[in-house]
């Protein structure tokens, strides 16, 4: 007791400390009905806030020896949407249904339903000795284990009756559906409670007044009246006992129907009884498509009918108990308080004279353990679970999982499936028998996961136009996304400007709130870059090209340089372009191509001395197009590769190779300087010189110390005759002459002007 006790505080105690889990099923002081092993099944319902990685479950009994406590189950692992449906084998028992919710391996989320039995449930059927009449003595139950359905229709119980919870049989609480007081049952209850150890349910279907004919015709569907020539409306009196077997013995199950009528059989023959309960236990049965038990009590006693006795009722109740299969004997109730007060009904009057208690007595002398070990008990049905699904909006489709004659959900609508965006719905459902099937409930808001997925950017959120940035979520706990833009992966590129968040989808279709919000926002290039160049685009060897890019930010050239400036100064033909990058590491398009060339220097040439007086600048391989001499420190104006100079000094010589450029201008590249050749002409030559001398190869050269001009040169044999004469136009440099058609031989030249007339012999020999 001290450790129930110790549970019960606890519990308390920690409840404020967890979110609560709201259990729809089963409802305070159901009573669920064992098998014959004294086990049965508790169908568990529920929703929570947030999320569970999985929902637990235990019977705790209520006091000590009222049931077997059971370990933790688990009756829902992952459940989505708020909700979750599971059931619970426990023994015959009164408990406290413990639930707790685990998040992370940590108690997040209890609830509790703070009386539930496994035990039995009776529907109690007949007339008013079965009802009930008020104010009549009726004691309560005195175990807290005895329950009813505590509401009580006037007229007649209709399809998709009320339901709510269950109460304790106190002496004026309506053991629905329509039972009036506490009656015989409360004390019958006591009694079982305390035999069997179980909990114990009654339902009461019976009607005042009514006859085996009334019930007999209503279970056919006929109308039919009362004693009092008035009709029973919506098809009872019968419709209570089917709607009572249906709808909430198909809830809690059932061990047994406890039939007591006949009062107001009086002037019914034996056989007509017989047929009419026989048929209605026929019916009952088909309409719950169950084999039920019955338990039939042997009632006549009616002191204002005519025969105050009638033994053709009692024959015909004895050949229903023994005729019928699984219908048992109840208690002959025609010898209890006898005179009765007012001739029909029982009555407490104190003392020895407490005829609903007799009655009480005499039904649990029947109820036996013989009764419990032959009969055949029913259990609960299992609920249904709901299928929902948001269907990718913000809206909510509920459907049966399974097709079903008819169903009214919770907002009375009809059809096979409701859709909703708001508030929470539960359906009650029929099979093809008529017997109905409970659902959980569905909060339409709680379907949608709580976790809030995390958004971030694989790269930088701000990018460059033309470039990109990527979006992931790394959340574990979804496998399906949605971002705002309609994509579904869980990585997204995204190449504009704006706020994107995601959402995860959980299995029922629906979208967790959304993430953290990112913002992207895409860079302006910086404009396109001019090249700006030093000088011209084309110069010489040993100059340099300067290139800069217009703008601000590092410049990246094509050359792979990146330098605020670039240069060039080997020869070689060039094209560049450049691109610039800002501070927020954008990078501009590529500049217009520029070209360039580097004109290589001409190499570095030679002089020599080839004549008395001249002198001459030589190239190893390339083709010069002038040359540039200076003597000491005086530039020469001649241009020419062989100079002349009749005076010493120091000379050098450059070569000079031009380039024309598009602009038809002219560049002229110059080579280093020659080495300074030390000149120092021969004194002895007065004026003339000729030379080779002799020739060998038909050439000579001739050379004059001063500049010379319109000269005749004419060549004589030995013997004084003419041979050949040419024009030399001046003597400024050394002039080439071609003998080469002279034969072998001594000659005589001569090279005169008007001022200037000199002869020499020249030999010829090859």
């Amino acid at each position: 007791m001290r450790i129930l006790s110790l549970i019960a505080i606890l519990l308390i105690i920690t409840s404020t400390c967890f979110s609560q889990i709201q259990i729809s099923f089963p409802k305070d002081r159901s009573v669920f009905q064992r098998n014959n092993q004294n086990t049965s099944v508790v169908n568990i319902s529920g929703n929570f806030d947030g999320e569970l990685d999985k929902v637990e479950a235990r019977l705790v009994p209520v006091k000590a020896n009222q049931g077997v406590l059971t370990n933790w189950v688990t009756i829902a692992t992952k459940p989505e949407g708020g909700y979750f449906v599971g059931t619970l084998q426990g023994q015959g028992g009164w408990y406290t249904l413990q639930v707790r919710g685990w998040l992370n391996e940590s108690i997040v989320a209890q609830g509790l339903v703070s009386r539930v039995g496994i035990g039995e449930v009776f529907v109690v059927a007949g007339q008013s000795n079965a009802e009930g009449v008020l104010d009549y003595g009726a004691k309560p139950s005195l175990d807290d284990r005895v329950n009813c359905f505590n509401y009580r229709v006037q007229d007649n119980l209709w399809d998709y009756p009320y339901f709510s919870s269950f109460s304790h049989i106190e002496t004026n609480t309506m053991v629905g559906p329509k039972g009036q007081g506490s009656w015989c049952w409360g004390e019958l209850g006591d009694y079982l409670a305390q035999r069997l150890n179980v909990p114990i349910l009654f339902l009461n279907a019976a009607y005042g007044g009514s006859s085996s004919e009334n019930w007999y015709s209503s279970a056919l569907g006929k109308p039919t009246k009362n004693a009092f020539h008035l009709p029973y409306i919506g098809g009872a009196p019968y419709s209570s006992l089917r709607i009572s077997l249906q709808f909430y013995a198909s809830y809690l199950g059932i061990r047994a129907v406890l039939w007591e009528q006949g009062e107001d059989d009086s002037e019914t023959t034996e056989d007509n009884y017989y047929n009419n309960i026989k048929t209605v236990i026929e019916r009952s049965r088909i309409d719950a498509n169950k084999n039920l038990s019955w338990v039939i009590s042997r009632t006549s006693l009616n002191d204002f009918a005519a025969v105050h006795v009638n033994h053709g009722v009692i024959r015909a109740q004895n050949r229903i108990i023994s005729n019928i299969a699984n219908v048992y004997e109840g208690p002959y109730t025609d010898s209890i308080q006898i005179p009765r007060v007012e001739g029909v009904h029982f009555k407490n009057l104190g003392g020895n004279n407490d005829g609903i208690s007799a009655l009480a007595k005499a039904w649990n002398t029947k109820l036996n353990d013989s009764f419990f070990d032959k009969s055949i008990p029913f259990l609960s049905s299992s609920l249904i679970t709901l299928q929902a699904s948001c269907q990718f909006s913000e809206t909510a489709k509920l459907s049966l999982p399974s097709n079903f004659e008819s169903q009214r959900w919770s907002d009375n609508s009809t059809g096979a499936s409701l859709t909703a965006d708001n508030g929470s719905f539960s359906v009650v459902a029929r099979d093809n028998h008529g017997n109905y099937y409970f659902s959980n409930t569905v909060n339409v808001k709680g379907l949608a996961p709580s976790i809030v997925p995390f958004a971030t950017t694989k790269r930088n959120p701000n990018f460059c136009e033309g470039s990109n940035t990527e979006l992931i979520t790394n959340d574990t706990h979804y496998s399906r996304f949605r971002w705002n833009t309609g994509e579904t992966n869980k990585s997204i590129t995204i190449n504009t400007s704006g706020i994107f968040t995601v959402r995860g989808i959980n299995s029922l279709d629906c979208f967790s709130p959304p993430s953290n919000e990112v913002i992207t926002r895409v860079l302006a290039l910086p404009p396109k870059p001019n090249i700006i160049m030093s000088s011209g685009p084309t110069a010489c060897e040993g100059a340099t090209i300067t290139l800069y890019a217009s703008g601000f930010g590092k410049s990246f050239w094509s050359t792979n340089d990146s330098t605020g400036s670039l240069m060039f100064t080997k020869p070689g033909d060039y094209s560049v372009s450049v691109k610039v990058r800002d501070e927020n590491g954008c990078v501009s398009v590529n500049s217009d191509v520029a070209k360039i060339s580097i004109k290589p220097r001409p190499e570095q040439p030679t002089i020599a001395q080839i004549g008395a007086f001249s002198l001459e600048a030589e190239q190893m391989t390339e083709k010069i197009d002038a040359y540039e001499w200076r003597k000491d420190d005086a530039f020469l104006t001649t241009r020419a590769s062989i100079i002349k100079s009749a005076k010493p000094g120091f000379f050098t010589a450059t070569a000079v190779k031009n380039y024309q450029l598009a602009t038809n201008q002219i560049l002229g590249c110059r080579s280093i300087p020659s080495k300074a050749f030390s000149f120092i002409p021969n004194t002895e030559i007065k004026n003339l010189v000729v030379y080779p001398n002799p020739v060998t190869d038909g050439v000579v050269y001739l050379e004059a110390r001063e500049d010379l001009s319109d000269l005749i040169f004419t060549v004589y044999n030995t013997s004084g005759k003419f041979v050949y004469s040419t024009l030399v136009p001046s003597l400024t440099e050394r002039r080439e002459i071609n003998l080469s058609f002279l034969q072998d031989g001594k000659y005589i030249i001569r090279l005169q002007n008007s001022k200037f007339s000199e002869s020499k012999s020249i030999w010829i020999e090859r």
